[in-house]
């Protein structure tokens, strides 16, 4: 999620003096005054990373840090950060700017200062909106435009100086930490396509989804958010551009919860640790159409006896030789596919078209090398938009008709397997699974403990189902029953 005078950011940190343009600048916008990546503080043992790239747990940590002596009163400047926080409800302090044009104050929740004078509150609108998730990282843009006017608050302190963390905190009891992964100070108020080339390149690297076109070092639009407007959400990508310090060689979105990774190669523990290579201003971004991963038969568009998923993602590339890229992927299918699915019938479905019809001659399918025991899939030697058309649509499939050899309930007449996932549930949202040997008619029915009748499903002419629910009642246990001609077979679901 990105938001422009504060959307949370995170930080990788390396003190970096300004040079001269072709120098590492963020973006390929050179002048910075102060680069702050990774962990910046004094202590090892509080880096994290933040989309496979080191970052700074702020909690409990209090660093500070001077800007360079030939650092002016920050009048007129440029602030971009990039953090996480893990309770958007909640007020975390992220820096405090002291010197002498007085004090500035970064939360997670406003930008203030103790004067007043400056005073802007966004953390409550965002933590209100349903797209504000525990974890996730913004991009904040500040730009200070005080011109010349004489400094009043502080006078007496001349130098500046960043405060990370808060001055005798303690770590916080949340699982998820509190993140700082990058800090960069311009002296100056930069212009509009400057300022979206340094937001741009912190978006790939961090996994956040921009509210306008994603740039290259030399200005040129790789996402166009207008002519992919039904894919530009959970952004995500992988590139590398020299002139804008960004060599991202696997990358996952902050905002989704489904784990897809896209990583050059073979995904590694870190960014650092991945040894595959790509040149110089190639990208590879993708986005996808915010649906949910409902199955559904799709014989009208040619996909036969594939189930498609109605999410999928639109695959964009740019630079002279990134339909070259050998990827891998991974997504972690637990939310979606019974533990049981044999993955020969999971599929990795690519419309090389890029249209997103998923007509039968145009696609490619790919079944994963393997699905661990945690549920993740792993697809490797994945090729995109070879073709040179420069993008592509893909979503996942499952293969209506089973083959033998399925677990449990074999010797059932026409059923081989049943299965209500996740169980037990916390929301009340679950999923039922049927598997027949012919394509069969079904009824299932939701009881609560008194056997009183919840909901009522019935499904026709398939094989394999994938039906989803919710219990909106109180906790408790609940009996879901299947019904095919002749057979009945329940189970229990534990809402919680």
């Amino acid at each position: 999620m990105y938001r422009k005078l504060s959307r949370h950011a995170l930080v990788c940190g390396l003190l970096l003096s300004s040079g001269c343009l072709y120098a590492q600048s963020p973006g390929g916008v050179g002048r910075q005054s102060l680069w702050l990546k990774g962990n910046f503080s004094s202590d090892a043992a509080q880096t994290r990373t933040l989309n496979f790239n080191p970052a700074t747990n702020m909690d409990g940590i209090n660093t500070t840090i001077n800007l360079p002596g030939d650092s002016k009163d920050l009048r007129r400047a440029t602030i971009f950060t990039v953090y996480q926080s893990p309770a958007p409800d909640q007020d975390r302090p992220v820096w405090q700017i002291n010197g002498g044009f007085g004090d500035l104050l970064l939360s997670t929740r406003q930008l203030s200062s103790k004067s007043g004078k400056t005073n802007m509150v966004f953390g409550k609108t965002a933590a209100a909106s349903s797209k504000a998730k525990k974890g996730e990282a913004v991009i904040s843009t500040y730009l200070r435009r005080h011109g010349s006017e004489p400094a009043s608050e502080n006078t007496g302190n001349k130098n500046t100086v960043i405060q990370f963390g808060k001055q005798g905190s303690s770590p916080q009891p949340d699982p998820v930490p509190s993140l700082t992964a990058e800090l960069i100070v311009y002296e100056t108020i930069l212009k509009e396509k400057e300022i979206a080339r340094v937001e741009s390149y912190l978006a790939v690297k961090y996994g956040i989804t921009l509210e306008k076109n994603y740039l290259n070092s030399l200005g040129e639009i790789i996402w166009n958010r207008e002519q992919e407007k039904l894919y530009s959400n959970n952004i995500a990508g992988i590139g590398r551009d020299d002139h804008a310090t960004l060599y991202q060689k696997q990358g996952t979105s902050c905002t989704t919860t489904d784990g897809l990774t896209i990583g050059i190669d073979n995904i590694a523990p870190s960014n650092g640790a991945n040894t595959g290579r790509l040149n110089d201003r190639d990208y590879l971004l993708w986005g996808d159409n915010a649906r949910p991963f409902t199955l559904s038969l799709n014989a009208d568009r040619g996909i036969g006896d594939v189930l498609l998923s109605e999410k999928k993602w639109l695959m964009k590339s740019s630079g002279k030789t990134a339909g070259a890229i050998s990827t891998e992927l991974q997504i972690d299918t637990r939310s979606f596919l019974p533990a049981w699915y044999p993955k020969e019938n999971f599929y990795l479905v690519i419309d090389r078209t890029g249209s997103g019809d998923f007509v039968r001659e145009n696609c490619t399918y790919i079944s994963p090398d393997n699905i661990s025991s945690e549920g993740v899939a792993r697809f490797s030697n994945v090729h995109w938009n070879k073709d040179g058309i420069g993008k592509s649509v893909f979503s996942f499939g499952l293969k209506t008709t089973l083959s033998a050899g399925n677990p449990a309930n074999a010797d059932a007449a026409n059923l081989f397997n049943f299965h209500v996932y996740p169980n037990p549930v916390r929301d009340g949202h679950y999923t039922i699974a049927v598997a027949l040997n012919k394509p069969t008619d079904i009824t299932v029915q939701v009881y609560d403990a008194a056997l009183h009748l919840i909901d009522t499903k019935k499904a026709t002419g398939q094989a394999f189902y994938l039906l989803p629910g919710k219990i909106n009642a109180a906790a408790g246990a609940y009996i879901v029953r299947v019904f095919t001609p002749g057979k009945e077979f329940s189970q229990i679901i534990i809402r919680q």
